[in-house]
């Protein structure tokens, strides 16, 4: 089946892809649901108020200015919810009504999808863990002790997440000088972290262990991060507080958020592993997604990490997180941390694609070791559809500016 929608068949964004976001425009500024088909939004605010059903517990969600109470609403629901939005932009029959639900793209104004409850960010590429291993240590020990035990991971700042689109401001810390001086200041070492994330629709009970095979169950869907990282501040940070003001800044996330089912297609076997692992990360059937990501620095792709070759797989990544028995809620994201390959040009980055520095990369004619202030920063990712076809992870995208000092 096609969709009806002009342009949508050969589009990324096409009928087995649907992503999910929180669109305004200028004639309604108030923030709505939508879904993404080509390059139109089906309103889903408006075709609610345009039927029958207006009060059950699914439609009023859908009018809401965030994601998180349908987030809330569990697995049944989002599949209803994604086949009735199938058949508005496929049923030939659907299409005298749903043609005055959609609005084009280019008049909407993005907003966050959904007010994030958690931020976690995971280290799950084993290429990264090394290749940090090899700056880091020198070589000595390419992974930190226990790294193939369990994923690392720590607890991120849900108050500087932005949507795609939104800018980035230098951040200012601690970092030391060329004689070893510490000094307070505008990062002179601000780098990019290419990741895949994860949005938990699902809640559960406190104390309770949640195993990878649940991952459907609870994980809504995917989207892009950048992470941001002041590579100068993680020296300090290292020495007294672990990952804080070098992350804490701003992590940039797609504005659109792709659901799991879209990603049915992409379902790839995981790297192997080596059974290090804890009992609580088994999988009865381990798999990952085959995602390839694209970084570009101003319209220049400087790298194509591989999503499918992380060690650790999102289902385990999501058990992770409760492990210790905390639970899992609606409007939780969790990162995969950089993801990166066994080359320069599939690492998720700058440290990693300059060699600390070693190796300054080309953009725009000039070099980089680091970002410089009116960089453009983009992340995009494309996955296997169903039929051969490819759909689209929306970009997350930002403009790095000057410190505010």
């Amino acid at each position: 089946m096609s969709s009806w929608v002009a342009g949508a068949d050969e589009s990324h964004y096409n009928e087995h892809n649907l992503p999910i976001g929180v669109f305004s425009t200028q004639d309604d500024p108030n923030p709505r649901i939508g879904a993404r088909i080509g390059d139109s939004i089906l309103d889903l605010h408006r075709a609610v108020l345009s039927g029958d059903c207006q009060t059950c517990p699914s439609c009023t969600a859908l009018r809401e200015p965030a994601l998180n109470r349908f987030l809330s609403m569990g697995k049944p629901v989002w599949q209803a919810v994604r086949t009735q939005i199938h058949q508005a932009v496929t049923e030939p029959a659907l299409e005298e009504f749903a043609v005055n639900w959609m609005t084009p793209l280019s008049q909407a104004t993005m907003h966050a999808p959904l007010v994030v409850t958690d931020f976690v960010d995971f280290n799950s590429s084993e290429a990264h863990a090394a290749n940090l291993g090899r700056l880091r240590r020198g070589g000595a020990s390419l992974l930190p002790p226990g790294w193939k035990n369990q994923p690392q991971g720590y607890t991120g700042r849900t108050s500087a997440i932005y949507p795609s689109g939104m800018d980035v401001t230098r951040p200012v810390g601690f970092r030391r000088d060329h004689t070893g001086t510490v000094q307070y200041g505008p990062s002179i070492a601000l780098d990019l972290e290419a990741e895949v994330g994860f949005i938990v629709g699902g809640t559960t009970e406190p104390g309770v262990t949640v195993g990878p095979d649940s991952f459907s169950e609870n994980v809504f869907g995917a989207v892009l991060l950048n992470d941001w990282t002041a590579r100068d501040f993680g020296t300090e940070d290292n020495v007294a507080t672990g990952p804080f003001n070098s992350k804490s800044f701003a992590t940039s996330m797609s504005a659109w958020i792709t659901p799991i089912e879209a990603l049915d297609a992409a379902v790839a076997m995981a790297p192997a592993q080596d059974g290090q692992a804890a009992p609580h990360l088994k999988e009865s059937d381990r798999f990952g997604y085959d995602i390839e990501l694209a970084v570009s620095i101003n319209g220049t792709v400087v790298s194509r990490p591989q999503f499918g070759d992380n060690y650790w797989t999102p289902p385990q990544l999501m058990s992770q997180l409760t492990s210790n028995g905390a639970p899992l809620r609606a409007g939780l994201l969790f990162g995969s941390g950089a993801v990166s390959g066994a080359t320069r040009e599939q690492c998720g980055s700058l440290l990693e694609m300059t060699w600390s520095g070693q190796e300054p990369l080309l953009v725009d004619g000039g070099t980089r070791l680091y970002l410089d202030d009116g960089d453009d920063v983009s992340v995009t990712a494309t996955a296997p559809g169903p039929q051969g076809t490819r759909i689209a992870l929306a970009e997350v995208r930002a403009t790095v500016q000057p410190a505010q000092v």
